[in-house]
């Protein structure tokens, strides 16, 4: 990463003057050359991008006509800003009268900039991670070139150039990327010119300091022509899928609506629900954002749409892999992923909406309100809403469209619930309930995923009880978040070769496994196991036409108010599903 050094600068024209900030003054005497020239004057001492920020904005007051300019009470001004900040004021205001030639500007500047104008809108992106996206079309950009044409679009006002951790106006830092106002900590990175305060709170998308610049457009956004409407191949729907696609469409043509709930069961095909939504507004030019928590179920939704959208060129975002299509109107990605985004979108739909990191989590919430234009449109879909969610739908403050059947018309699995002793750091045993349970899978030709509540104890089954079990023919494994084999551990359980994984709650929800049966081990962690949580982790069995049910056991020491609650949830389900049932 490139640290740039920033310096005030003067514009004098005939008619009044400006405050600029630059990484390099002689572009300054080079533009205003370009548009009617200009004299250019500078602080011979660079700034943080911060705190030149702090000292254009306070000396934004002092900038009248030209006649009125006095370089003492600028002098005055930049002082009493730099001395309250703890930095030196020494320095001069130096004239400036060099100037880059044009074959350093030049160098592919037309192309970048017809590829910026594409890239950048609706973004909020660093130097580093424009060089990447432009790479990703084929364009290979030295990041000390781009910061220059960046700054000659800055100049232009098509773009907006700020320091990624800022002041605000009361004098506090945060991170403009994330929100973030405690996370900041003063840190002395590897090649900075000075120590910068870094966000920990978004690090994991790159870290963000003072010292770095984010860029968003401020340009007109480029149209996109709309021609016919993509093409959409979908499976017949049924009758209480195309009841809730009704539904969505009308919540799309109704203005004073902003927010709609699709609350379907797990494995009703929710997904397909929207699709018909999605091809109306893409065919009406409307920007279009689909997220989803976590990044696998996002490999999987990319396919489901390259499948039911042939042709259809969009943007997949997600940690490992970025698919850019500049200029497209659908969009992709992990909710980490809108922390990059500006207000955008006509349409943000939200899949899995009550899934880890999203669920519960202020930083990203405000970055999905945060994308969505002031008339812009919410759907969130999940198979099990909180509390909150039903309260709303229940005083009719969100629209609602229900789901309680599953697309092949059979009833959900009702859970088993068992009361039994289960081992403990004291005494290791194998509980008899476990034993029958996998060892009856071979007989009953199943496989089976069995939850445990923490990492620990997903290795320590998982190591324990491979050798005993493999012994009788059964292949055992075991996958968390950590396990740098997860892929190819989930690929041949899909494929049979493995017949049971011990798993944390990473898959509680997005992939299928067919002739599939679950066991939940320590069911009464409700830190872990929440009521919403059950009912994802039992929505795994039966989701296929050709195998609509399986076992599903809840086994823990006592029966927590969850696993009763979570029965209780799925029985209240086949009830509105029996009654549907009847009219179709």
């Amino acid at each position: 990463m490139l640290y740039f050094r920033y310096y005030l600068t003067l514009l004098f024209k005939a008619n009044g003057f400006a405050i600029n900030i630059s990484p390099d003054p002689e572009l300054e005497v080079w533009w205003g050359t370009k548009n009617g020239g200009a004299e250019v004057w500078c602080w011979d001492r660079s700034f943080p991008l911060w705190l030149a920020e702090r000292i254009q904005v306070n000396c934004l007051p002092l900038l009248g006509e030209r006649t009125d300019f006095s370089f003492r009470r600028l002098n005055k001004e930049l002082a009493r800003t730099t001395r309250r900040y703890a930095w030196t004021e020494k320095g001069a205001w130096v004239r400036v009268h060099n100037h880059p030639s044009p074959s350093q500007l030049l160098s592919g500047r037309d192309q970048m900039r017809r590829l910026l104008q594409k890239l950048l809108p609706g973004r909020e992106l660093t130097p580093a991670e424009l060089v990447r996206s432009l790479a990703r079309t084929g364009l290979e950009a030295p990041e000390n070139i781009l910061e220059l044409l960046l700054h000659e679009l800055v100049l232009e006002g098509r773009i907006k150039r700020v320091a990624g951790v800022g002041l605000d106006p009361i004098g506090r830092f945060y991170c403009r990327r994330c929100g973030e106002k405690e996370r900041i900590y003063l840190e002395y990175l590897q090649a900075a010119p000075y120590p910068c305060r870094v966000c920990s709170s978004c690090w994991n998308l790159g870290t963000l300091s003072d010292l770095v610049p984010l860029y968003s457009w401020r340009g007109e956004t480029p149209t996109v022509k709309v021609g016919s409407a993509p093409q959409l191949l979908l499976p017949e729907f049924t009758y209480w899928q195309q009841r809730a696609v009704d539904q969505v469409l009308s919540f799309w043509q109704n203005e004073s609506a902003r927010t709609l709930l699709v609350w379907a069961v797990c494995g009703a095909g929710k997904t397909e629900v929207v699709f018909p939504v999605l091809k109306v507004a893409l065919s009406q030019g409307k920007r279009v954002l689909l997220t989803v928590p976590r990044r696998e179920i996002v490999r999987e939704l990319a396919e489901r749409i390259k499948q039911s959208f042939p042709g259809l060129d969009f943007t997949i975002l997600y940690g490992g892999r970025k698919e850019e299509v500049p200029g497209s109107l659908l969009v992709v990605a992990t909710t980490h992923q809108l922390l990059r985004f500006a207000p955008f979108f006509h349409l943000v739909i939200v899949d899995e909406a009550d899934a880890f990191p999203l669920y519960g989590n202020p930083m990203l919430n405000a970055a999905l309100d945060k994308v969505l234009l002031p008339t812009g449109k919410k759907i969130y879909m999940t198979a099990t809403p909180d509390a909150s969610w039903r309260g709303m739908a229940d005083q009719r403050k969100i629209e609602v469209a229900k789901i309680p059947l599953r697309y092949h018309g059979h009833l959900l699995p009702l859970p088993l619930l068992v009361r039994c002793k289960l081992p403990t750091r004291k005494e290791w045993f194998v509980p008899g309930v476990l034993s029958d349970f996998i060892l009856g899978l071979q007989e009953r030709n199943r496989k089976a995923l069995i939850f445990l509540p923490t990492v620990e104890l997903v290795e320590e089954f998982g190591t324990k009880l491979k050798g005993y079990f493999q012994e009788k023919n059964h292949q055992l494994a075991y996958l968390h978040s950590r396990d740098p084999q997860r892929e190819e551990k989930i690929r041949k359980f899909s494929s049979g070769s493995l017949t049971t994984l011990f798993t944390t709650t990473l898959l509680e929800r997005g992939l299928n496994f067919r002739g599939l049966d679950v066991m939940i081990l320590y069911a009464d962690h409700q830190r872990i196991f929440s009521t919403e949580t059950l009912i994802q982790i039992a929505g795994r069995v039966g989701r296929s036409a050709e195998d609509p049910d399986g076992i599903v056991y809840f086994v823990a020491d006592t029966v927590s108010p969850a696993m009763k609650e979570a029965r209780r949830g799925i029985e209240l389900m086949n009830k509105e599903a029996r009654k549907m049932r009847r009219f179709t």
